[in-house]
């Protein structure tokens, strides 16, 4: 070495302690960013894989379903008690799936009533029982069945007479 020179004037630049201690930490962020979006990336590749798979099944299911928009036609007459003779296809799906109803709880509908100044109520008669049922066209008719049901199971067991049941709000009945 040559006087007045020392070794780190050999070196291009001096590096200080501080300065050493920034790097080092750049550098553990810059491998910590690289795992995190390994991982990030990982996970993308997993989360698309399994929505084309979902997307598989459910199309795969989709093709073995019998068809979903299967057609109800009611067997019993309906009739319009305002006379216009306004029986919407509504009115008979609704007619229809409620005969379907009934028959699996053991009961067999003779006929229903559009009552006047009404659009969305059926009056649904049924063979062996007195009361008649209000039914609303856009509930669930599984559901109006199974209420009509307890209610008929109700009447008979409190041994009351009554005109009609109305059921067609859920979870409800109202009789007279």
């Amino acid at each position: 070495m040559k006087i007045g020179k020392t070794i780190v004037s050999e070196r291009e630049k001096a590096v200080s302690e501080s300065e050493r201690m920034n790097l080092r930490r750049k550098e553990e962020k810059r491998k910590k960013i690289s795992i995190l979006m390994f991982f990030a990336g990982l996970a993308l590749i997993l989360v698309v894989a399994s929505g084309m798979m979902t997307n598989a099944i459910l199309e795969k299911k989709k093709n073995e379903l019998p068809l979903v928009g299967k057609t109800y036609h009611p067997s019993v007459e309906i009739v319009d008690a305002a006379g216009a003779g306004y029986i919407t296809d509504k009115i008979k799906t609704t007619v229809g799936m409620l005969e379907e109803d009934f028959r699996g709880l053991g009961y067999k509908v003779s006929k229903a009533i559009v009552p006047a100044n009404t659009a969305r109520e059926v009056d649904v008669f049924l063979d062996g029982v007195e009361p008649f049922f209000k039914v609303h066209v856009d509930r669930n008719t599984a559901e109006s069945a199974e209420d009509v049901v307890r209610m008929i199971r109700h009447l008979e067991k409190k041994q009351k007479k009554v005109t009609y049941v109305d059921v067609r709000l859920a979870e409800r009945a109202y009789y007279k």
